[in-house]
């Protein structure tokens, strides 16, 4: 006799929308992620996307920091980018109990908001302004040689 292994999902359907709520909002987090390795990598987005495509979140906050690093050295930039990422792995972590509608709404703000930031930051805000003057920096460092 074989056993079915079954998956038990609460009746309540606005707490299954918010479930999948939070699962797409933290996908999208995901992806953000991928697309600031893009960033601090120079890489093309197809390039990043493949180069991360069984990567798990923390594995990325984890790429993320290493090349942060090395193409921010140390100062704001790289310690905001840090704060950025503990966030991150906070509403990550805040997945894994079982939670509350009440608790899963205000999860999925945490979620859009945090990948709000980042992006901005990697597009147009801290993130892009230390990469371009630090790009600038060696610009300068080598035509000085």
């Amino acid at each position: 006799m074989s056993r079915m292994i079954t998956l038990h999902l609460p009746p309540d359907r606005e707490l299954l929308a918010a479930f999948g709520e939070v699962a797409l909002r933290h996908e999208h987090l995901n992806h953000i992620l991928r697309m600031t390795i893009k960033t601090l990598a120079d890489l093309r987005p197809d390039e990043a996307l493949d180069a991360t495509a069984y990567d798990g979140s923390r594995q990325l906050r984890k790429r993320i920091r290493k090349l942060a690093r090395q193409r921010l050295g140390e100062g704001a930039p790289l310690l905001k980018l840090q704060a950025v990422l503990e966030r991150c792995r906070l509403v990550t972590d805040k997945r894994y109990p079982l939670p509350t509608l009440h608790d899963l709404k205000r999860l999925s703000c945490d979620i859009q908001s945090l990948t709000t930031e980042l992006n901005l930051a990697r597009l147009q805000g801290f993130l892009s302004k230390a990469l371009v003057q630090r790009d600038k920096n060696r610009r300068g460092d080598a035509s000085n040689v």
